[in-house]
């Protein structure tokens, strides 16, 4: 008896010494200097965007939770270039102690779900691959495109993106996606034709990076209104607005696209040297900031 009473003495000290242990280390745990940690380590990757938060604390098991995450551009940190509601950051001890950097992530941001993993392959982490899943993005709520772009696309989107970086290597930046876009609507900046808006519905992409370049192997659009294909690629700049444009395609307006704008319907007539099967062939030059359309 005094022996098992002995022991739930031992007992109950060490939970008191974990539970005090955990309690220092959540009030007395170092947020800024892993706040500039991890803007340092962005800074380094693009030295134009930064981080902040508005809240970092330690989470179990090992990891780290992020609350109001922003990854900003430094020259303009309004809109934000990404916001998350909140981030689990959860490291794989395992590779820890092998001498690698590797986590897992799990969040939320514009009322979608994020997924994703992240591993570097040396010390200063210039060489890694990262995987991420995302679900359900609501992009109404993503507040960037909409201070750089002329027109507006709402939406729910899903996809999985693979991006690896090496630095040292011949390969340098590449990549893919699969991106899937759900009740999609593209919303005009000014009524064009007297259209403000047309419903994309549905947009199903692939992409592929390689050095800089993303290939738009497939792109198609099925709506209730239009349907549509594009490819071709985009050359990417260190400015967003300033990356390079080079698409083809085709669109097809459907029945209910001309009940709904009567007023096009006379002046698609007088394009009809430019239709084959009920399509319209365009390009899209210029750049994201200033897209140029044109009917071929």
């Amino acid at each position: 008896m005094a022996f098992a009473a002995k022991n739930k003495k031992w007992l109950g000290y060490a939970i008191y010494v974990v539970l005090v242990t955990l309690l220092l280390l959540y009030y007395l745990f170092p947020a800024q200097a892993v706040e500039e940690l991890i803007d340092n380590n962005i800074r380094k990757a693009n030295p134009a965007l930064g981080f902040k938060a508005e809240k970092i604390q330690p989470w179990v098991p090992a990891g780290l939770r992020i609350s109001g995450g922003q990854i900003y551009f430094t020259e303009s940190p309004v809109p934000a270039l990404f916001n998350a509601d909140s981030m689990y950051i959860k490291a794989r001890i395992l590779n820890l102690i092998r001498g690698r950097h590797s986590f897992d992530l799990d969040g939320r941001a514009y009322k979608g779900d994020i997924i994703g993993r992240f591993a570097a392959k040396d010390e200063d982490g210039q060489t890694f691959e990262s995987e991420l899943v995302f679900t359900e993005i609501e992009l109404a709520d993503y507040e960037f495109p909409a201070g750089r772009f002329q027109h507006k696309i709402t939406g729910k989107i899903s996809g999985e993106i693979e991006y690896n970086n090496d630095s040292a290597g011949a390969a340098g930046e590449n990549g893919r996606a699969h991106l899937r876009l759900n009740n999609g609507q593209l919303q005009f900046q000014a009524p064009i034709f007297g259209i403000n808006s047309v419903d994309l519905q549905n947009i199903d992409i692939e992409l592929e990076l390689q050095n800089r370049k993303i290939t738009i192997g497939t792109a198609e659009l099925t709506g209730s209104e239009v349907k549509g294909v594009l490819n071709g690629f985009i050359q990417l700049h260190s400015d967003t607005k300033l990356s390079r444009l080079n698409l083809t395609g085709t669109l097809e307006p459907l029945a209910e696209f001309y009940k709904n704008y009567p007023q096009v319907r006379e002046l698609l007539k007088s394009m009809k040297k430019r239709v084959k099967r009920g399509q319209y062939f365009f390009s899209i030059t210029g750049t994201l900031g200033a897209p140029i359309f044109k009917l071929q």
